[in-house]
């Protein structure tokens, strides 16, 4: 007998986190899927033979997940499923189809104000923030009554940590673009924000030192390299001291990851490019 599930879940982001740094995470399908802990592989494919005429447009992939059925992963087995993946000028809408009639609808939007900016409504009941960006994902879970709890469960274990390292992801991009309100380094501009912001580079910071996560798909190094170029020399020109920027540190390769696995199921770590 089939069970019909629904919950919603909303996840605050960091202060200084663009707009346009989430949206563009939302859209890049392969970087969501590889933020999710569950998955161990993936690859694009055509639109299958059950897909429904509005989802032949959509964008389509088979992936396989490792599943935990007892805590501390002794009892693991994988399932390979298709989900289709819709783009949203606010989200992504995704349609999984998992073996044994399990149907899993999602969409994330992005919502909230920044600083400066006037306050939207903001739907009671669900704890979302006055203030500040937020994500939003609601979920219609449909599959053997049996199964719901594990299920749901399953799901929202994998989404948290997903939300985690999208939002570190999110803010090291914001720090290296910041859009036309902030600063250089990541944190709105008094201007635009009444000095509000100046987190982002802490966030960035713990993104860069806590996941030294190896890409499990490619096996490049999920952090980038900052370099700096030196300033040209002239004779016979007093200056005053030279200022050396700010560096962020580089995590040495993590020991112990020949075959590039990790995370939280010790299956394999999201990629965080």
């Amino acid at each position: 007998m089939s069970k019909r599930t629904t919950f919603t879940t909303i996840s605050p982001l960091p202060a200084g986190i663009t707009r346009e740094a989430v949206i563009a995470f939302l859209h890049d399908h392969q970087e969501m899927i590889d933020l999710n802990p569950l998955i161990i592989e993936r690859h694009p494919i055509s639109p299958p033979p059950h897909a429904p005429d509005e989802e032949t447009r959509c964008v389509w992939w088979s992936l396989t997940d490792r599943i935990s059925y007892l805590p501390g992963g002794l009892v693991s087995g994988q399932i390979e499923y298709t989900a289709a993946f819709n783009d949203l000028p606010d989200g992504i809408q995704t349609h999984c189809y998992a073996p044994l009639s399990t149907d899993i609808r999602e969409r994330w939007t992005l919502g909230g104000t920044l600083p400066g900016e006037p306050l939207e409504p903001v739907e009671i009941g669900l704890g979302a923030p006055r203030q500040g960006l937020y994500l939003r994902e609601d979920v219609e879970l449909r599959c053997n009554f049996m199964m719901a709890g594990f299920v749901k469960k399953t799901l929202k274990n994998a989404h948290g940590t997903l939300v985690e390292r999208l939002c570190q992801k999110a803010a090291l991009a914001s720090s290296k673009n910041p859009s036309p309100g902030t600063s250089p380094n990541g944190s709105m501009s008094s201007r635009a924000a009444n000095g509000a912001g100046g987190g982002i580079r802490a966030a960035a910071d713990a993104a860069y030192q806590t996941d030294g996560s190896i890409n499990r798909f490619s096996g490049e190094q999920a952090h980038p390299r900052y370099s700096y170029p030196e300033p040209t020399p002239q004779a016979n020109i007093s200056r005053p001291p030279q200022y050396i920027p700010y560096r962020k540190p580089v995590p040495p390769p993590a020991n112990g990851l020949a075959n590039g696995w990790a995370g939280v199921h010790q299956d394999g770590p999201a990629e965080l490019q």
